[in-house]
């Protein structure tokens, strides 16, 4: 709240030597976009370098460059669309302060985090996009990702690359936990991609965070098609289930509704549910024999 308070009042200082104030004149895209950053939103810089221009076009003048990890916030609707690094996404103008001056340019929102979260220690998590691969004969369509971690004084101390099935997923979210009574663990990040549609299936990924490295977890999966069946996992850590100490429970439930069914009864489900377990050893977990 206070770092946009200050990014607004820092913007009514008038701004003069910059060649591109009318950004109503590019055509406006309506499209929704994964990002979702409407005007005043703030965002983070997630590409190691990002460029930034005079006009929202890969034809646009270079007018500057931010690393990642800074902050700027979002003044203007989304305009065009350029595929780099294999996916599409539009552009917005942004504003940012460098060198204690206020500066506003166009950035190709690829380029910027997916999502953020802070600890209490004001240390910075954003995820983004590195890039899109299409399937081949043995992968489906997907996204290379990464986890980046930055100190308060905007130094990484740590980044966790992961893969992200494609399934035409149209949100995505985040969510910082706590070690959730895992041995050697400080914290755990989960990123979710979600499907809001039947069919679309959605998928969360979850990162160990030990003070130097982060670890992979369980990754849990879910989808549905509405009256006809569904496939739902959950994950329950240590603090959750209370069972036993370093082992990661995965519960598992499927749905399917007959066949045949009366349009105004309700639907009921043969459910069939089992689950899984997993070992922790406070570097890696191993899925233990017997789950069911």
């Amino acid at each position: 709240m206070v770092q946009r308070l200050i990014y607004t009042l820092l913007l009514l200082i008038p701004f003069c030597g910059y060649g591109q104030d009318e950004p109503a004149a590019y055509a406006v895209s309506d499209e929704f976009t994964i990002w979702n950053l409407s005007p005043n939103d703030t965002a983070y810089v997630y590409a190691d370098v990002a460029y930034l221009r005079d006009q929202p076009n890969l034809q646009g003048r270079v007018l500057d460059s931010l690393t990642a990890g800074t902050m700027v916030q979002i003044v203007s609707p989304t305009y065009g669309r350029n595929k780099i690094k294999g996916f599409h996404a539009p552009w917005q103008q942004i504003a940012y302060k460098k060198d204690n001056t206020v500066k506003k340019a166009f950035i190709w929102i690829g380029l910027l985090a997916l999502g953020k979260q802070k600890d209490a220690a004001g240390q910075l998590f954003i995820y983004g996009y590195d890039r899109f691969i299409p399937y081949d004969e043995d992968n489906p369509d997907r996204y290379l990702c990464s986890i980046k971690l930055f100190d308060q004084q905007r130094n990484m101390r740590g980044k966790h690359t992961f893969q992200v099935d494609y399934s035409e997923q149209s949100f995505t979210d985040s969510k910082l936990l706590p070690s959730m009574g895992l041995s050697e663990l400080q914290q755990i990040f989960r990123v979710a991609f979600l499907g809001e549609a039947c069919g679309i299936p959605s998928n969360y990924y979850y990162a160990g965070w030990n003070g130097s490295m982060f670890i992979d977890l369980p990754m849990r999966y879910s989808v549905s098609d509405a009256g006809i069946y569904y496939y739902e996992e959950s994950i329950l850590f240590p603090t959750e289930h209370k069972k036993e100490a370093n082992v990661i429970y995965k519960i598992i439930e499927e749905g399917e509704a007959p066949e045949e069914v009366d349009d105004l009864a309700e639907i009921t489900y043969d459910i069939r549910k089992k689950q899984e377990k997993f070992l922790w050893n406070g570097k890696s977990f191993t899925r233990l024999t017997g789950s069911k």
